[in-house]
């Protein structure tokens, strides 16, 4: 098991929706939080929460920085370094949604999906990577979704990320395990939180009904998982159905979701 009392815990995407709930919930074990977002205000928001819940645990360090740009997260981490000497966990959290059927998707929305969900993960990822392989013990963590399941319909951009991220996950499990650093891809369903309202409708579909969890339930699995570090694991049921019936019966998932996806996309002439 990790032990989480005081440890180095580094979020990205930490001012809202399950990233925010995460750095709320980990500061009760008084973790060393460095929260992570492009909106410095909506941080320090969350910091002055958590010093209000917990005045006697450790301040959060708050770091404005757009995961993008690979020079502001070499200065995010060149931050952590000098103040706390390295993470001991890595939670990529960052991610962004793009909404719509395939023939309304444009490369430039692959690029920006890609750019935020995936390669801001990457760039995190290597820029302490050094550190977590000097200290020989790390945990690194990928918040990613059912979605990186099966393609799930009007969400390709999303899926396409988020399976990239249950690779590298894999990679570095494989690669590193001998040196005691794990890595954990982290699957929840639909949770409330700002990310459906800030994803963009490229319409050319109804929008979806699904059911939104409570972000509390879904931070409080995830902190179970890492702590007893479970390298894949899936967070709801439904979920959990997907990945057997797709591994066991994928002629019939595919029937399903063509079936879900002629409900949603409109006609095209």
């Amino acid at each position: 098991m990790l032990q989480l009392f005081e440890k180095r815990i580094l979020i990205t995407g930490a001012s809202s929706g399950i990233g925010k709930q995460l750095a709320i919930e980990l500061a009760g074990y008084n973790a060393r939080l460095i929260l992570v977002s492009r909106n410095l205000e909506r941080l320090k928001d969350v910091a002055e929460i958590i010093e209000g819940l917990y005045p006697e645990n450790h301040k959060p360090v708050v770091v404005a920085c757009d995961v993008t740009i690979e020079a502001e997260v070499e200065k995010a981490v060149n931050k952590v370094l000098s103040v706390l000497g390295g993470v001991d966990i890595l939670i990529n959290n960052a991610g962004i949604g793009v909404y719509g059927p395939l023939h309304k998707t444009t490369l430039a929305d692959f690029k920006k999906v890609m750019d935020v969900n995936f390669y801001g993960a990457v760039n995190f990822t290597l820029q302490l990577l050094p550190s977590i392989i000097k200290n020989k013990s790390g945990c690194i963590v990928f918040i990613s979704s059912v979605a990186s399941i099966y393609g799930i319909p009007c969400y390709s951009t999303y899926s396409a990320s988020k399976m990239a991220l249950h690779s590298l996950s894999q990679n570095i499990n494989t690669e590193f395990a001998s040196q005691g650093i794990c890595s954990l891809h982290i699957s929840p369903d639909y949770t409330e939180s700002q990310f459906f309202k800030n994803e963009k409708l490229t319409g050319g579909a109804h929008y979806h009904t699904e059911k939104y969890r409570l972000v509390e339930k879904t931070t409080q699995q995830i902190i179970q998982k890492i702590i007893h570090r479970k390298t894949d694991p899936v967070l709801s049921f439904r979920g959990k159905m997907l990945r057997v019936f797709a591994a066991l019966f994928p002629q019939w998932i595919q029937y399903y979701f063509s079936k879900n996806a002629s409900k949603l996309i409109f006609k095209t002439s």
